[in-house]
């Protein structure tokens, strides 16, 4: 385990009958073949060593050892599933009665209660259910899915309605937000936006929308115990290698994914994304426990 950690993620399945949804069976479960189980995606925000905190301040980050102040942590997960025991992966139906937090496949998690631009409310589970059985991977993506990314936020459902977490129609939503510092009050505090960039078409006319850069981190653990096993992600792990403290002329401090923001580089590396027609290195944000 790499011992910079951001994000938590625990999985408890409990079992509960709730008719026929097609499963295979297996351990784990006491409502018989075909039966549901249910699944809670635990997670919790780290920076290092340490449990992220809104407005805390982190030392030694990147390649000169800077220190953040870090108020704002949110992002989204999509296609979230589980491997069975025959090798496929299952995708968790994602609950949605509480109106909130979850809708379709997409899931937000929101770690900050300190940022000008959130608010006080926090989630740190993804919550559904697969079929009963015996489950040894996992895998998902942080982004939203392509025919959702490009709605209006002002009439979409929670979690989508969040408009500090959305950049425009065109170019859609912020996959990924941490900021340092209140941006509101010092434009040049650092911060990481992550979302689709070079989008073509409108989505006011009807038109859709392709961008060429999709940046959707893509994370497969073909070994998971769901029972026993945690998902890592690091904010350290995330900006290893990158100077914080320098910026390129004419861009924003830190990355806004710009694809000529050449501070970008280090950051997408780490997130096992291409940046400028590179090859991605395997990504370091997320790891299992």
């Amino acid at each position: 385990m790499n011992k910079t950690t951001i994000l938590v993620a625990t999985l408890a399945l409990v079992s509960f009958g709730c008719g026929d949804s097609g499963g295979t069976g297996g351990t784990g479960g006491t409502g018989g073949e075909g039966s549901a189980v249910a699944v809670t995606i635990q997670f919790a925000a780290k920076v290092g060593m340490a449990d992220f905190e809104c407005g805390e301040t982190y030392d030694n980050l990147g390649a000169n050892s800077t220190s953040l102040q870090l108020d704002d942590f949110r992002f989204y997960v999509q296609d979230v599933e589980l491997k069975n025991a025959e090798g496929d992966y299952v995708p968790v139906e994602l609950d949605t009665d509480d109106n909130r937090w979850q809708v379709e496949n997409v899931a937000l998690l929101d770690f900050e209660d300190c940022s000008e631009l959130g608010d006080p409310e926090m989630n740190g589970v993804v919550t559904g259910t697969v079929p009963e059985g015996t489950y040894d991977g996992l895998r998902f993506a942080m982004g939203v899915p392509v025919d959702l990314n490009h709605d209006n936020p002002s009439v979409a459902p929670p979690p989508l309605n969040v408009g500090t977490m959305h950049w425009d129609w065109q170019g859609g939503y912020k996959f990924l937000r941490i900021d340092s510092g209140n941006i509101m009050v010092n434009m040049s505090n650092w911060r990481m936006h992550l979302g689709s960039t070079d989008c073509d078409g409108d989505p006011l006319a009807g038109g859709t929308t392709m961008c060429t850069n999709s940046n959707r981190v893509e994370v497969d653990f073909n070994t998971f115990d769901p029972e026993s096993d945690t998902v890592l992600a690091d904010f350290a792990a995330m900006v290893e290698g990158a100077a914080l403290d320098v910026n390129q002329d004419g861009t924003p401090f830190g990355c806004m994914a710009g694809p000529s923001d050449g501070d970008c580089a280090p950051l997408f590396d780490n997130l096992g994304l291409p940046f400028d027609g590179s090859e991605p290195e395997v990504q370091q944000f997320f790891s299992v426990e």
